[in-house]
């Protein structure tokens, strides 16, 4: 059986995400951004790899990145679907502006 060409998509961006998520927790936050981004990239419209993108620059020292991050994507969801940002993005954005 043969995995269709999203289904593929959906797994490189989760093995993106599974390989962005610990890194920022043991001090690699440099490899973390590089695998949020791809994330984001590769699938514009899911909000858990911008979340992670955002702790990810944050983890660096780089706030300001992830704030503009937060607003690409809620800029994003807003103009193309119509919605706001889920409240767990919301909470990770909160709370490094709260930092």
């Amino acid at each position: 059986m043969s995995l269709k060409r999203s289904e593929l998509r959906d797994v490189l961006v989760r093995a993106h995400e599974c390989l962005s998520e610990p890194s920022v927790w043991n001090k690699e936050p440099a490899y973390a951004v590089k695998h949020a981004k791809e994330a984001v990239a590769i699938e514009p419209f899911r909000e858990r790899s911008y979340q992670l993108l955002m702790r990810a620059h944050a983890a660096v020292g780089n706030r300001a990145e992830a704030l503009r991050v937060y607003e690409r994507c809620r800029s994003l969801l807003s103009e193309e679907l119509g919605v706001s940002p889920s409240p767990q993005t919301e909470a990770v954005y909160l709370s490094i502006l709260r930092s």
